[in-house]
This record gives C-alpha cells, sequence and structure tokens, in this order.
C-alpha cells in the first residue's frame, strides 16, 4: 500500500513540476524560465562552450538553439508522460476494455501516453468512475502542455530572425564601431540619413530586448556569423555611440536626441540579457574603441580626456556587454 502511495504522489509532484516549468517559461515575462528549463539549459549550454573553447567548433554551438529548444519540449513530454504514468499504475486500475484483463505495467504507460497525447484509442480504459475522471484530467492537461510547447517553438523561431535581420542591420551599418562612426560622415556632417537610421533603430532595439525576457532559450541560438550575432552587434553599436558622445568634437556631434535613445535601449538589453544569461562570471572590461577610423575619415575630435572618462564611467556597462559576447562564444573583435 506504502509503495503504491508513493507512486502516485511521485507521479503528481513530476506532473505538478512540469505543468509549473511549461507555465512559467511559455506565459511568465520574468526574468528567466522554469525551474526544470532553467537548470537544463543553462548546464547543456556551459558544457557546449567549453567543448567549443577546446575544439573551436562553430558547428556546435550554432545548431545548439535548436537541439536545446527540442530537447526541452522532449523533456516535458516525457516527464509529464511519465508522471501520468506512475499515477496510474499507482492505481492498479486500468484493464484492456475487450477482456477485462489487469494492464501490465507497459499498458499503463500506452494508457497514459494516448490520454495526454488526446488520441483516445479506447482499447484499455479505466474501471472505476475516479479513474475516469483522471484520464479526463489527464487528456486537458496533455492538450494544454502540447499545445503551449507547440506555440512556444513557433514563437521562438520568430523572434531569432527577428534577432538576426537586427543583427544584420546594425552590421550594414558598420565593421566595428569606429567604422559605424566614419560611414555616416559625409566630409562635413554626419549624414541625415545616418542621423534617421539612429532614430529608427531603438523600436527595434526595444523589441529584441523584450524577448530574453519572454524566451531566455533565445541565448542558446548562436548564429555561424557575426553579421547575425546580436550580442557583437548591440556590443559595436554601443561603442558607436560612445564614440559619437565622448570622441567627436561637440560642434560636429549629431543631435543627442538620436544618440541617446539608442543607448538607453542598449542598456535594457544588457539588463534583460544579463539576466537571462547563463554565464555568470564576471569579464574584465574590453578596450576602449578605436578611434583611427574617425581620423582617416576626417571627423573633428574632441579631448581624448572626455572618452576615457566616459569608457571609466562606463566600465561596468561594458564589462556585462563583453560577459554577452563572450557567452555567444566570441571574441570582442568578433
Amino acid at each position: 500500500m506504502f509503495g503504491t502511495v508513493a507512486r502516485e504522489l511521485a507521479g503528481v509532484a513530476l506532473v505538478v513540476l512540469v505543468l509549473a516549468d511549461v507555465l512559467a517559461t511559455t506565459l511568465t515575462l520574468g526574468e528567466g524560465s522554469g525551474p526544470l528549463t532553467r537548470r537544463f539549459l543553462g548546464r547543456a549550454w556551459r558544457v557546449m562552450l567549453h567543448l567549443h573553447g577546446h575544439r573551436r567548433s562553430s558547428r556546435l554551438l550554432t545548431n545548439a538553439g535548436s537541439l536545446l529548444l527540442a530537447t526541452t519540449v522532449l523533456i516535458w513530454v516525457v516527464v509529464f508522460w511519465a508522471g501520468w504514468w506512475l499515477v496510474f499504475l499507482g492505481g492498479g486500475a486500468i484493464h484492456q476494455a475487450s477482456t477485462g484483463a489487469p494492464a501490465s505495467v507497459f499498458d499503463v504507460a500506452y494508457y497514459a501516453g494516448f490520454s495526454v497525447s488526446t488520441l483516445g484509442v479506447g482499447d484499455f480504459v479505466a474501471d472505476a468512475p475516479t479513474w475516469r475522471l483522471l484520464t479526463s484530467v489527464a487528456s486537458f492537461s496533455g492538450l494544454v502542455v502540447i499545445t503551449l510547447a507547440i506555440t512556444y517553438l513557433l514563437s521562438v523561431v520568430s523572434a531569432v530572425v527577428s534577432r538576426r535581420a537586427l543583427a544584420t542591420r546594425i552590421h550594414a551599418l558598420g565593421d566595428s564601431a569606429g567604422d559605424i562612426v566614419a560611414r555616416g560622415w559625409d566630409g562635413e556632417n554626419f549624414s541625415p540619413l545616418f542621423v534617421q537610421q539612429l532614430l529608427n533603430l531603438p523600436q527595434e532595439l526595444a523589441a529584441v530586448a523584450e524577448q530574453h525576457l519572454a524566451y531566455p532559450v533565445l541565448q542558446y541560438f548562436r548564429s555561424r556569423y557575426a553579421a547575425t550575432s546580436a550580442p557583437l552587434a548591440f556590443a559595436r553599436l554601443d561603442d558607436a555611440m560612445l564614440l559619437l558622445e565622448a570622441a567627436v568634437a561637440a560642434s560636429a556631434r549629431p543631435s543627442s536626441v538620436a544618440v541617446a535613445p539608442v543607448r538607453r535601449v542598449i542598456n535594457r538589453y544588457v539588463q534583460t540579457a544579463g539576466a537571462t544569461s547563463a554565464i555568470r562570471r564576471s569579464e574584465p572590461p574590453p578596450p576602449s574603441p578605436a578611434l583611427h577610423a574617425l581620423v582617416e575619415a576626417g571627423i573633428p575630435l574632441g579631448d581624448p580626456a572626455d572618452l576615457d572618462r566616459r569608457v571609466a564611467a562606463d566600465r561596468t556597462r561594458r564589462q556585462k556587454l563583453r560577459q554577452l559576447v563572450h557567452g555567444d562564444g566570441r571574441s570582442w573583435d568578433g
């Protein structure tokens, strides 16, 4: 009797754990995902980064996001199925529909499987009202888990595409922070088109920043190419705004209306992406952004001490950006 109750309680615990994890991961817009998903993804990603560092194989990390996402859904299904299997196994109330013979251990697993998947095959049945009611609960909860899992998969794929599209757009502005600033210079001033591009960026940047809270698994989708790496793109853009605010002479700078919002939204990205990051190690501050591209473009420069002061003031922010870049399996320079 004790063994039967223990199996039932273990089964209920697994069912509740999966439901809580699925709801926390797919519906909660807080920091991080459910407890089961968070631990699995974090540990798996750290192992992959370790292997990447030793083998220098980009393919491992490039495919990691899809692999981890699919494995997460598989874990949900398997653990949820196992939970209901233990629940039905504990009661001993499942029988063959045609003969009335008691179901075996594997028959109960089969019954639990077609119940949570809502297939309703019907060759095994529960012979008591309580167990028939539990079968309905299993079917309904299985429908919830499967529906949320599929919706989550599609939403994450859409978010990954948006994230890479934004990284590509930022990369099109320049290959480095200095290059972004230099390309915006038309020989006398910063071009109106460049300023307009900066004005248009905050909305897209904000969307990607908030997606990291909605879909923490995004951090594990590493692009094969630097041109589509979101952490690297955000880091370069942030350094470009730093140059515009502190390195360029005050008389030549574009309006702060174009620059300041970009910096504020990047700061939000640092908060959201950092909150869901599996990599927590402290990073040294990255080097100060290079000025040679600005000098070659003939952009008037201000007092070098101003840039040094801003770099020092932004030390923590830039450390966190570097952490995100390294967490993506990349170096600060790409």
